[in-house]
């Protein structure tokens, strides 16, 4: 592939990830442009064919848990410069303006954690981001979102990836969040 160029999300502490991946982007003089985050790697041999017809591509992301497999998402990674935007500051999204999605073949591998105490420390990092992103985008916590979304976070992650213990932390994470919004809106 001609013209393209990784990106690596690298530096510590990041509080806006979709500013930092715009900021990169705008730097590149390459037309194409790869956004790994730190623990996500790609096998060296794969080769991309990109076309005019795409302005991005998704990935399948293999997802690693403490040293497990426990499953797969979706994520565009490589991006056409000027053809869109990185958004949300956590939990970070594409926003095409033009062109449609391609598909890689070449699977992306996503190391969550390796230890219990990384990847808490990571759920609390995320949280507090996740609140402020909740707060900018008008959402609004309430008891029973604080209550119930952990509940049905721990459904849907566990029916996916038949973790507990992950399911426990993605619960974990959305119970955080809203109530880290519910005090920095209530205090």
């Amino acid at each position: 592939m001609k013209n393209f160029t990784t990106a690596i999300l690298n530096k510590k502490n990041i509080t806006d990830f979709a500013a930092s991946r715009n900021k990169l982007l705008k730097k590149s003089k390459a037309d194409w442009v790869l956004f790994l985050d730190k623990d996500e790697t790609i096998l060296k041999e794969f080769k991309i064919e990109t076309s005019d017809d795409f302005s991005c591509y998704q990935f399948i992301r293999k997802n690693y848990f403490l040293g497990q497999y426990f499953g797969n998402d979706k994520i565009i990674r490589l991006v056409k410069k000027g053809t869109g935007k990185w958004a949300r500051c956590v939990h970070e999204v594409w926003k095409p303006s033009t062109g449609r999605v391609g598909m890689i073949d070449t699977p992306i591998i996503h190391n969550t954690a390796d230890n219990l105490h990384e990847y808490i420390s990571k759920i609390n990092f995320y949280s507090d981001l996740h609140a402020k992103a909740n707060i900018e985008e008008g959402k609004r916590p309430t008891l029973l979102k604080i209550i119930f979304f952990p509940f049905g976070k721990f459904l849907i992650t566990f029916f996916k990836t038949r973790n507990i213990v992950f399911s426990i932390m993605q619960s974990l994470h959305s119970f955080l969040s809203w109530s880290k919004q519910w005090i920095i809106q209530n205090a």
